[in-house]
């Protein structure tokens, strides 16, 4: 049996551990609302990184999806948010200190919840995830939906590469303007999704021979365990939600 390969303490964590941290830290961004400890939250979220050897990955994936969703609230909410305290003026336009500080707080909550699950998949494989959450009670039907979810999107990239580099062999015009793609659009689209569907059945067959719905025990050949580490540190991470949440409450009834 396949176990888990551990790159490093934090890598080689439970997946659900690793997801409870995850979790704790969106928490924390939620329940203190404060610019600081927003902050404080994304520093923690790159120290993480860092420490996990997956700084470029995450800070990839940040400015490629994240990054953009912020800069659009950050412009956004500053020229179009009213306000009194006006900061500079653009044409018509004028940025204002009030809709910079809410699209401060809004944007960096958004990279906070969203890099605390890039975070997660980019030091946890999917398999590991199923696995877990199997172990822990989820039913064989939710588990393989999810992991077919979260496979869905790489396996449809990867087949609209190559049904592309196919039709370009065919003397499709594939790159240039709006209209050459847009004409292209349709003969890649009906290939993927035919592609797609067989795929689906194939997968069915493969599930029912290796006995998929039979009621029985079933074995893994790969596997995850929690460790030492991982209870320690879902002592010290429930200990830590527990603290912020009456710190939270203290503030609220202050």
């Amino acid at each position: 049996m396949k176990t888990q390969e551990k790159e490093n303490l934090i890598c080689g964590l439970y997946p659900l551990t690793k997801l409870y941290l995850a979790g704790v830290l969106i928490a924390a961004a939620v329940l203190f609302p404060a610019l600081p400890a927003r902050l404080a939250c994304f520093v923690c979220i790159h120290v993480l990184a860092w420490a996990s050897g997956c700084y470029r990955t995450v800070v990839k994936r940040w400015a490629s999806t994240l990054g953009i969703l912020f800069c659009i609230i950050l412009v956004v909410q500053t020229l179009f948010y009213p306000g009194e305290q006006v900061l500079f003026r653009i044409w018509i336009f004028q940025g204002k200190l009030e809709g910079l500080q809410l699209a401060l707080k809004l944007g960096i909550l958004l990279l906070d919840v969203g890099g605390s699950l890039i975070w997660f998949f980019a030091i946890t494989s999917e398999k590991a995830l199923v696995t877990a959450l199997h172990k822990a009670g989820m039913s064989t039907d939710m588990t393989y939906i999810l992991l077919s979810t979260l496979q869905m999107v790489p396996v449809l990239k990867q087949k609209s590469a190559v049904i592309m580099n196919a039709q370009q062999a065919r003397g499709l015009e594939t790159e240039g303007n709006v209209l050459v793609r847009a004409r292209a659009f349709l003969p890649v689209l009906v290939p993927l999704v035919l592609s797609s569907i067989q795929g689906t059945e194939e997968r069915a067959l493969a599930l029912e021979a290796r006995g998929f719905s039979v009621e029985c025990r079933k074995t893994h050949l790969f596997d995850v365990r929690p460790g030492r580490a991982d209870r320690a540190a879902v002592v010290l991470l429930t200990v830590l939600l527990v603290c912020m949440i009456a710190g939270r409450v203290v503030l609220w009834m202050a």
